[in-house]
């Protein structure tokens, strides 16, 4: 009988693969490639704070999350520290950080080399989308 992934596995495996590969090329001969910048869409795994700003269930903008990020704060990201576009954004010599596009401490100006569109709770099924909903509506009626 053959093994079946996960999944969520096999979404993350494929993501740190992408990130590995990126650092590995950049690190071979970083002048060759040229990245103006780095632009993210997807859920969780690459929300670097757009849920703080909107209405839902799902949010990071507590400990412990953050911890291991810059002044050990919350900052929306799914992660105790850096999520894989700020990674990237990194290695191709951008910035450190990939901003949320709703976060009000950013404007148009700071989103020339990159932003981050992500939201958590999104996917591929509209499964997920239909229980948050339900969830939210749930939780704000009483």
């Amino acid at each position: 009988m053959a093994h079946r992934y996960s999944p969520l596995f096999l979404c993350v495996l494929e993501r740190l693969l992408l990130v590995f590969l990126l650092y590995f090329l950049n690190a071979i001969n970083p002048t060759r490639c040229e990245v103006p910048a780095v632009i993210v869409f997807g859920d969780s795994s690459v929300d670097a704070g757009n849920n703080n700003v909107i209405s839902t269930l799902l949010k990071s903008n507590f400990q412990p999350y953050g911890r291991d990020f810059d002044g050990g704060r919350p900052t929306g990201r799914f992660s105790n520290g850096k999520i894989p576009p700020d990674y990237i954004s990194q290695a191709f010599g951008l910035k450190p950080n990939v901003p949320a596009y709703l976060d009000p401490n950013y404007g148009i100006a700071d989103f020339v080399t990159g932003v981050c569109f992500a939201s958590a709770g999104t996917g591929y099924d509209n499964a997920t989308s239909d229980v948050l909903v339900s969830n939210f509506q749930l939780h704000h009626m009483h």
